[in-house]
């Protein structure tokens, strides 16, 4: 959002990314051989649910104002850095 990315947009550009993550984690535990039937079974039950969660979010995005949808993203950073702050304080 910091370089003008609004809506659909945003959410285009975070699925990319947790795409790109998500190749890089399974080549990496693969590599390091904890990659399990039962993981992979896990994962993927995780994707199909996940997967059309994408096609909600862009619905209720395109009918969102767009300061809504920035207040929105803005909580959720805060909430997750305070959160990340104070656990690793524990």
């Amino acid at each position: 959002m910091a370089t003008g990315l609004e809506g659909s947009a945003v959410i285009a550009t975070d699925a990319t990314v947790s795409i790109a993550m998500g190749v890089i984690k399974l080549s990496v535990f693969g590599l390091a051989g904890v990659l399990t039937p039962k993981v992979v079974t896990i994962a993927l039950l995780i994707g199909v649910v996940a997967f059309p969660c994408t096609f909600l979010a862009k619905l209720i995005v395109e009918r969102l104002p767009v300061h809504v949808h920035t207040a929105m993203l803005d909580a959720v950073v805060i909430i997750g850095g305070t959160m990340m702050i104070f656990g690793a304080f524990r």
